[in-house]
């Protein structure tokens, strides 16, 4: 392999890699995106969470060939009697590497960083004398902590809304909230609009 192949092989590696790592997150900051652009569909990038443990393997494989191509012994130029090798990877093509590395870092973390940082908010507290219920709401395609936030942030922007606790496994959030006439339906559509599959349950207000 040529030194301009071996180049152009690693940046399409790392290129690569930074790319899989974002799909591998896309499940959870594609909502936050969408939803600042106002553009629903954040329940159907749900499906790549599914297949997030394959792509984020496939990241650390091109990660590592990256790391490979950069790093390794260089080889005797062929041909060439005077013994020299062909230089190797010089200081930009390092900066590159361990840039992308930090992208990667950064994309495959992203969901327990949005996790973080949305527990970290202050919460709403009731003032003294403001009654509040609960309800619960099944939003198909919440399928990590990161979604929470997203899911605040509609919630909030209707009204009455006090704090959430996001149930990955059933796939719905438990509401706190000011009860009002058709809050709850509001609540539903605000999800819906943002691309999430959100329904009532048969049963699903319950007194605090």
């Amino acid at each position: 392999m040529t030194r301009t192949r071996e180049t152009r092989a690693r940046k399409l590696t790392l290129g690569g890699a930074v790319l899989a790592a974002l799909a591998a997150s896309s499940c959870c900051i594609g909502p936050l995106v969408l939803a600042a652009l106002g553009i629903g569909g954040a329940g159907a990038l749900a499906a790549l969470l599914a297949y997030r443990p394959y792509i984020l393997v496939a990241t650390a494989a091109l990660l590592g060939f990256g790391f490979y191509l950069t790093y390794r012994r260089p080889r005797a130029v062929q041909g060439d009697t005077c013994g020299c090798e062909r230089p190797g990877t010089g200081r930009a093509g390092k900066v590159g590497l361990w840039v992308a590395t930090l992208l990667v870092a950064l994309f495959a973390t992203a969901p327990t960083i949005i996790a973080c940082v949305s527990d970290a908010r202050s919460k709403p507290v009731a003032a003294a004398g403001v009654r509040t219920e609960t309800a619960v709401i099944s939003v198909h395609g919440a399928d990590c902590e990161a979604c929470a936030s997203n899911i605040k942030t509609a919630l909030s922007e209707v009204g009455g809304f006090h704090d959430l606790e996001l149930d990955l496994a059933s796939q719905t959030v438990r509401v706190t909230y000011e009860p009002a006439p058709g809050r709850v339906d509001a609540y539903v559509a605000a999800l819906n609009d943002i691309g999430y599959e959100a329904s009532l349950p048969k049963t699903s207000k319950t007194q605090p």
